[in-house]
């Protein structure tokens, strides 16, 4: 039993609202589903990159649930100024990627692993635009963490997130659909306080959300270009 698996087969009261996504954690299901695309790069030959993110969801139910985003560095040179999910890439003295998630959540926001419960870890995503594989892991806490940004070069700054209510992810009005350059990109997400999600990040979200009965953006929310700050 992997150490996902072993911190998440008892669940605790208070996160019985998690019960129908930390099981399909617990079992390792797909979150995230990606069907071959033709402009993919072909692979063959090509060492793929192993990384993990943490999905940390605080609460005791949907009314108060938030969910842990940070907004990348403005001067990183990979996607920066855009909100992700804690995370980054496995080490060789990572145990597995529950360890790679916990650690990189500690370097990026000084979560503490021993103030979380993990309860699962999701399969792989395939990302091979990027030649890499993501590792969503699933983590719960009873309340908000005292988190805080550990390097302002890699963090520009962190937000909780809420699940349900004005200003939620939840919250049709803050849901659009994505577009760039013309092209529909999925899901996104228009936070209060120029927090604005697309991309594989939004994408988890939105899973997170059917997976915990709430709906998905709807087809028919607003379209959205990305804005430039977002996009690079």
């Amino acid at each position: 039993m992997s150490a996902a698996e072993a911190q998440g087969a008892d669940l605790p009261a208070e996160a019985a609202f998690l019960a129908p996504l930390a099981e399909r954690a617990r079992r390792g299901d797909v979150l995230v589903r990606r069907d071959p695309h033709p402009l993919d790069p072909p692979q063959q030959g090509r060492p793929v990159r192993r990384s993990a993110v943490l999905i940390h969801l605080a609460g005791t139910g949907l009314h108060d649930a938030q969910l842990v985003l940070e907004e990348r560095g403005h001067a990183m040179r990979s996607q920066p100024g855009q909100f992700s999910l804690p995370g980054g890439g496995f080490d060789p003295e990572d145990r597995d990627d529950v360890h790679t998630a916990l650690r990189e959540a500690r370097e990026e926001t000084g979560l503490d692993p021993a103030d979380v419960r993990v309860l699962g870890a999701f399969a792989p995503i395939p990302m091979p635009w990027r030649v890499q594989v993501v590792t969503p892991v699933l983590s719960w806490s009873p309340s908000l963490l005292p988190l805080g940004v550990q390097d302002p070069i890699e963090v520009e700054r962190l937000v909780w997130a809420p699940l349900t209510g004005p200003g939620s992810l939840g919250d049709p009005m803050h849901q659009q659909r994505g577009v760039l350059s013309g092209r529909g990109v999925g899901p996104a997400f228009d936070l209060p306080g120029g927090a604005f999600v697309w991309g594989f990040t939004a994408m988890i979200l939105e899973q997170v959300l059917t997976g915990l009965g709430l709906g998905p953006v709807a087809a028919t929310a607003p379209e959205r270009e990305i804005p430039p700050e977002r996009r690079r």
